[in-house]
């Protein structure tokens, strides 16, 4: 009996040292592979990348694929080996995330690409790697505004005796650009001078998509621009009605206009080229699931952005990380109109689009992606 009791022990003390080394080598594993922090947010322009944490086996069977191991963090496989360890940083957009890639706090970043060029203009080594949607906003009135249409409301701000409040969610979103410029050029004088009562529109930064609806229910504004599914939520709660997306504004110049994109810092791509190819191919299989199965990733983001699939399903949005004459058209867009707004005064104001396009655009990995796909 007591050979039997030292024999049982010593193969519990065996089988607890091999669990041990076991998972001693899984904690080697982690620390012997990179580990980076990657950014996005809780709408339907980036939000997909969440689907990852959601229901990982959508997308399990692919060769290159993630893998949640807790709330915040997912592991990244190719070819059945993990390749490196990501961490979810959740961000109010685009700018947030360029201030955080910036401080070295970030090293991918989902967001508006406006923000990237701007942070690109202040000197930031980064690469803008791909679009990841097109589409998808809308600039939304108070519910009781006495206009119905853009056109309607240029009107109404020129002949209104105090200036018309409007906002924005980040500094330089593609949303905010979009609606500044397209204000301007209809004509009327926008400002975010409170004391400017000369001005046709005065602008305020609401700082964070979270704010846009509470702010238009509370009369601090009476029109913003911002990213599906916000314009939705709010015809839906019955604060505000879309005057206009981007297909309805004056001159054709914004239909399916690209907004976000795939961001990565230049020493990141540099040191890790596998890593940042494996990501961008993980996000054009999301964003094809995202456009081929609307309804379902709809249900799925449902609790994750914390709206209806209702009002999910309503859904502007072009999903694609394939680099388009439109896409790159559209960043050339993107760039005169800030370069005429006078959002750059760094190295932008002297680099021409062309330049601009070799230095601050990669589109390596998204044409191989796309020729082999």
């Amino acid at each position: 009996m007591k050979k039997f009791t030292n024999l049982l022990l010593s193969c519990l003390v065996g089988t607890m040292a091999f669990a041990s080394i076991a998972s001693a080598k899984e904690a080697k594993s982690h620390a012997d592979v990179p580990n980076l922090r990657m950014a996005w947010n809780n709408e339907l322009h980036t939000g997909n990348m969440h689907l990852n944490f959601i229901k990982p086996e959508l997308f399990a069977n692919n060769a290159i694929h993630m893998k949640p191991i807790s709330k915040t963090h997912l592991e990244l496989y190719k070819n059945g080996e993990l390749i490196a360890v990501l961490e979810h940083v959740f961000t109010r957009g685009g700018s947030e995330s360029a201030q955080l890639m910036t401080q070295g706090h970030l090293d991918i970043a989902f967001g508006s690409s406006t923000a990237f060029l701007a942070a690109y203009d202040n000197n930031v080594d980064l690469k803008i790697l791909a679009p990841v949607q097109s589409g998808g906003v809308s600039i939304v009135a108070k519910a009781d505004a006495p206009y119905n249409t853009f056109e309607e409301l240029v009107e109404y701000a020129k002949n209104s005796k105090m200036p018309v409040l409007g906002g924005y969610h980040s500094a330089v979103s593609s949303p905010r650009v979009v609606l500044e410029y397209a204000l301007k050029d209809a004509g009327l004088k926008v400002t975010e001078d409170a004391s400017n009562y000369d001005a046709d529109v005065l602008l305020t930064d609401l700082k964070g998509l979270k704010n846009l609806i509470p702010s238009m229910a509370a009369g601090q504004v009476e029109i913003w621009a911002g990213p599906v599914p916000h314009p939705q939520n709010a015809e839906s709660q019955g604060v505000g009605k879309i005057i206009a997306t981007l297909d309805q504004l004056p001159g054709g110049k914004w239909i399916d206009f690209p907004c976000c994109s795939m961001n990565v810092r230049g020493d990141v791509m540099e040191k890790y080229p596998e890593i940042v190819e494996a990501v961008l191919q993980v996000a054009t299989d999301v964003s094809n699931f995202a456009q081929n199965n609307r309804e379902e990733a709809a249900e799925l983001l449902s609790e994750f952005i914390g709206l209806s699939k209702e009002v999910l399903i309503k859904n502007d949005t072009t999903y694609s990380t394939e680099v388009t004459d439109k896409f790159v058209n559209g960043m050339e867009t993107y760039y005169n109109v800030m370069k005429d707004m006078g959002k750059f005064n760094g190295r932008l104001t002297k680099e021409s689009f062309d330049e601009v396009l070799k230095n601050a655009f990669d589109f390596t990995y998204s044409n191989k992606i796309t020729t082999n796909s």
